[in-house]
């Protein structure tokens, strides 16, 4: 898969098939449509599209909007990279976009460089100046290219969107949410130090620095997770919240403790990756009690883990 983050400098590509769209969380309704479009590209031997965005369109019109992702641009590459797609165009939603005119964005764009001959749409997908691009309107106005609809992905009689997922992971229903993606929900960021409590009650965290503007957090609370260091795997415990039993603060943050690791991660990129949600962030008077607690929601996530819920 080629990888642009801008449609300047690109030599021509000569007939190729085309979905645009935010593909947030690239679940398992984008696959659908992902997979079409990779399979109309090895059906008539052209190139397959994507176009997507960095940052989100709602956000750029509305300041006071804050949409915030279920997969951030690096997760989504990664996560596109696992298909078969030719190319992935990844492009800043900015002023140029916003206003590009949609004839000229077909014209001077999927047409001129693209040369496309398809263009695949999702169920309520829309693309281009005040969404005017949809399926009927390639079918009405451009005869030589093909719209194909696909039709909406369920989940029990339910439409599978970002928003449905967005609310699974609010909730902390991690278990929901990762089956509507098709993959599992994934935190990724740099190791920070925070106030080491954690090693002084003897379970080492560590503390992951991450976008608020940007991210979506699940529910505060305790969560079976397994946290990726340097392409490694390590059953770990992550806690989302304000730690009510150590500090007086609102600010939320997210420590995990990996089990049965004592290296340094301080400085690292790692991800954590979210299967269960054990229980609600509780405060607790004593600290013994808070480390009891901790005691036993290790041995839960040793008895998930044992169970092979990842798999």
């Amino acid at each position: 898969m080629k990888l642009y983050r801008s449609f300047k400098n690109i030599s021509t590509i000569k007939n190729s098939v085309v979905s645009v769209g935010m593909f947030d969380g690239v679940h398992v309704g984008h696959s659908s449509v992902i997979n079409r479009v990779i399979a109309i590209a090895k059906e008539k031997k052209i190139k397959s599209i994507i176009i997507t965005f960095s940052n989100s369109p709602a956000s750029y019109f509305s300041k006071d909007i804050i949409d915030l992702q279920i997969t951030n641009s690096k997760e989504k590459i990664e996560l596109f990279k696992k298909t078969e797609l030719d190319y992935l165009f990844v492009v800043e939603f900015n002023e140029y976009i916003a206003n590009l005119i949609l004839s000229r964005f077909i014209n001077e764009i999927l047409i001129s460089v693209f040369k496309v001959n398809y263009i695949v749409f999702g169920y309520d997908n829309h693309f281009g100046k005040n969404r005017e691009g949809t399926y009927e309107y390639i079918n009405e106005n451009f005869k030589d290219i093909k719209a194909e609809l696909i039709i909406a992905s369920k989940e029990d009689k339910k439409t599978i969107s970002s928003t449905r997922i967005k609310e699974a992971i609010l909730n902390g229903d991690i278990i929901n949410a990762n089956k509507l993606l098709g993959h599992t929900f994934t935190i990724s960021g740099k190791v920070v130090k925070g106030m080491q409590l954690g090693r002084k009650l003897g379970f080492p965290t560590a503390n992951i620095a991450y976008n608020s503007l940007e991210k979506i957090i699940p529910k505060n609370g305790v969560y079976y997770t397994i946290t990726k260091i340097k392409d490694k795997e390590h059953v770990s415990i992550t806690n989302i919240g304000t730690k009510p039993s150590v500090q007086k603060s609102s600010t939320i943050s997210i420590e995990t403790h990996i089990l049965d690791y004592n290296q340094s991660v301080y400085g690292q990129n790692i991800s954590i990756i979210f299967y269960d949600r054990i229980r609600n962030e509780i405060k607790f008077n004593k600290i013994q009690d808070l480390i009891d607690q901790i005691t036993k929601d290790i041995e839960i996530v040793r008895k998930l883990n044992s169970l092979q819920i990842t798999t």
